[in-house]
């Protein structure tokens, strides 16, 4: 990241306090400003009082998955960009969300060495699509 560009704000949620805690501690030594947690309710209220681009989002938690939360999220109008960092099926996560603007869905395994770069370079086409419109869209195919 240029020293012009302001950090990567992001939100963190996963119940795994384990990958919770290095996920945010590699996301923080990459310059990428992290608030974690592992509570549903906390999650709602940092996006509700804090200005953040992204939300990264577990898909298996065992209050509410990660997709009923982006469901929730959405009735209450927060539109914050979102990637799905998951385990479990990413198929089947890709079903459940087509009809949200989901930038992406990552594996934790196979993407968690180049996280901190994924997230900026999405972020990144994000905001040359909204310049550009013609601009090749990353993620998930349209639904139509």
């Amino acid at each position: 990241m240029s020293s012009l560009t302001p950090p990567l704000r992001v939100l963190y949620l996963d119940d795994d306090e384990m990958a919770l805690t290095l996920t945010q501690l590699q996301l923080l030594r990459n310059g990428i400003h992290t608030e974690a947690t592992s509570d549903v309710l906390e999650a709602v209220s940092i996006l509700a009082s804090q200005e953040l681009d992204l939300i990264l989002l577990d898909s298996v938690m065992p209050s509410i998955d990660g997709v009923e939360f982006l469901q929730l999220i959405r009735s209450l109008h927060l539109d914050h960009p979102v990637v799905f960092l998951t385990g479990h099926g990413a198929d089947r996560i890709e079903e459940a969300v087509k009809e949200f603007d989901v930038l992406e869905i990552l594996d934790k395994q196979e993407h968690r060495l180049q996280l901190p770069e994924i997230l900026v370079d999405l972020m990144g086409r994000k905001e040359q699509k909204a310049v550009n419109p013609g601009f090749p869209p990353s993620g998930l195919p349209s639904a139509s």
